[in-house]
């Protein structure tokens, strides 16, 4: 067994060793808890609290995933919707505004065939911006009056403003105002207390619903629910159990779906430590049980008489988070410290295409092309090596039976064949090293923000997806380990070590990217289709080279 062969067998048990890893912790393929755990549906029925305006829209009943389970409000309880050109939410005045519902207009259901605007609450949830003073009283099940509705000016334009109000037994009082703007996700959130001594108006904003599942089948959402915080710069993060109190200082507190969040974000103030915990309930899908988390946020706010927040619900988009000036796109996974920055540059070069192109599959084709051509002289630097390589084949051999006896010599004296025509032995690698970082880049871009989304491409109906073209079997990871079988047949030569690579490295390849999005397949399948274009070129030019 030469170098070679002995060099491919150790790269190909490595990566057999890390696919049960990497298909845990980079793509989220998890297996299914073994546990049942009986706790209250996801979901609530809206026909429980009174409506004062619109009715709560149910359309599939929770995207079909949750069996409904209603909940008594308190006497009196109603509720008042708001709506922009962003989204259309409804506050219930049992807790003093606590969202109850709340559409993003620009984003469809897992099932876009249905056309309705996703939401991200659900239904007739309570506590949800909840209050729970210090010494233990639960304000979300108290009925706040609403004090004010009305329209106001600021700098970016007219918004609309809501207040609530609560009379405490001790005579404290509690207002809870709310101020909507235009062409925003996030919006103003004050609480204000009065007759209460600062030492006794410690408080917790909390979130107990958690969000919807949004995607067509929970477990594409499944790997990415969680509840996260950041305290001190660092982020804390739970998918399952509490953190239990974590004191320190806390820019904000989320809990987060695979492309939607709700964060909380102190504004006059920091918080004064924060409490994440998800709970794994049974929620029904397509008339079968499957796993959901209920993920729930904490945050702690010290005892002042006036306190302003923003309240974000919406996208995890890049810029839109990001402009938040709070980090809070540390909530999204752009992959290892050293990929983050490639990820994000990409984010910006795709986005600036598609503004121009408008469609993400032509984009894709078009990004692949643009980053052959990057990588152009480099390739092309490798296949030369790799052509150089088969041409001293035979001398290589003749000198490994020469020297048989003596491996310290053959090497030796093989290198020194190696070094006479320039040649690097490992050359043929260079292709799929330069590849790799793009790839982990675009993998972690295409799954951490919502770009692709329900983006089509010819008969792909969503680009973030398995393409499930043909009767739910995915084409183009398949597309995309026959293209690269022609490519290593193209550059392999014909020797048996060689044979063998050209077909185990695009099988396992296959399989690592069968369930990975559509929008990434299409990618490297572009890749390689150009790579043979370009072997094919270097080989008609070296024909003529010949007959010249």
């Amino acid at each position: 067994m030469n170098k070679n062969t002995l060099l491919a067998l150790v790269l190909i048990g490595g990566i057999l060793l890390i696919t049960p890893w990497y298909m845990k912790n980079v793509i989220g393929v998890k297996p299914q808890p073994k546990s049942n755990i009986t706790a209250d549906s996801l979901a609530t029925s809206p026909a429980s609290i009174p409506a004062t305006k619109a009715p709560v829209e149910i359309g599939r009943s929770l995207n079909q995933h949750v069996t409904p389970v209603a909940v008594e409000p308190e006497a009196g309880a109603e509720l008042i919707w708001v709506e922009t050109d962003l989204y259309r939410g409804a506050l219930s005045t049992l807790g003093g505004g606590t969202i109850v519902h709340w559409e993003l207009k620009d984003y469809l259901k897992g099932d876009k065939s249905l056309s309705q605007a996703v939401n991200i609450i659900p239904e007739g949830a309570i506590g949800n911006l909840g209050m729970t003073m210090d010494g233990g009283v639960d304000l979300s099940r108290r009925v706040f009056q609403k004090v004010a509705d009305t329209h106001i000016n600021t700098d970016n334009g007219s918004a609309r403003r809501l207040a609530f109000e609560l009379v405490l037994d001790n005579g404290g009082v509690i207002t809870r105002t709310f101020t909507f703007e235009e062409n925003r996700f996030d919006f103003d959130f004050q609480v204000k207390i009065s007759g209460i001594n600062t030492y006794d108006a410690g408080y917790v904003l909390h979130w107990d619903s958690g969000l919807l599942p949004t995607e067509q089948r929970v477990k594409d959402d499944m790997p990415y629910v969680k509840s996260v915080a950041m305290q001190g710069g660092e982020v804390l993060s739970t998918k399952s159990k509490s953190t239990g109190f974590s004191e320190g200082t806390t820019e904000w507190a989320a809990v987060r779906v695979k492309y939607f969040i709700a964060a909380l974000i102190p504004r006059s103030q920091k918080g004064r430590g924060v409490t994440l915990s998800g709970e794994e309930i049974k929620i029904h899908e397509d008339g079968k049980l499957t796993s959901w988390k209920k993920m729930r946020m904490g945050l702690a706010m010290s005892g002042t008489h006036e306190t302003d927040l923003d309240v974000y619900l919406g996208p995890l988009d890049l810029p839109t988070v990001k402009s938040l000036g709070v980090n809070l796109e540390k909530t999204m996974n752009f992959g290892w410290t050293v990929i983050q920055p490639i990820s994000k540059a990409f984010y910006y070069v795709l986005q600036a295409m598609y503004d121009v192109i408008g469609n993400y599959g032509w984009t894709i084709i078009l990004f692949s092309i643009m980053i052959k051509i990057v990588l152009y002289p480099l390739t092309r630097k490798s296949f030369q090596s790799m052509k150089e390589m088969q041409k001293l084949q035979p001398r290589i051999k003749d000198l490994q039976a020469k020297y048989k006896s003596d491996p310290q010599r053959m090497n030796k004296e093989v290198q020194k064949v190696y070094k006479e025509h320039g040649v690097n032995p490992l050359g043929g690698c260079l292709p799929m090293l330069l590849q790799m970082p793009v790839l982990f880049a675009l993998f972690n871009l295409f799954r951490t923000t919502i770009m692709l989304r329900q983006a089509e491409w010819l008969m792909i109906s969503d680009l973030s997806a398995p393409d499930g073209i043909l009767m739910g079997i995915h084409i183009l990871p398949i597309l995309m380990g026959v293209t690269m079988i022609f490519q290593q047949k193209l550059s392999g030569g014909q020797n048996p070590q060689q044979k063998m690579m050209a077909y185990m490295m695009p099988v396992m390849m296959t399989f690592m990217f069968y369930r990975i999005s559509a929008g990434l397949n299409l990618y490297y399948m572009m890749f390689n289709l150009l790579t043979i274009v370009q072997e094919l070129i270097v080989k008609r030019n070296k024909k003529e080279e010949v007959e010249a």
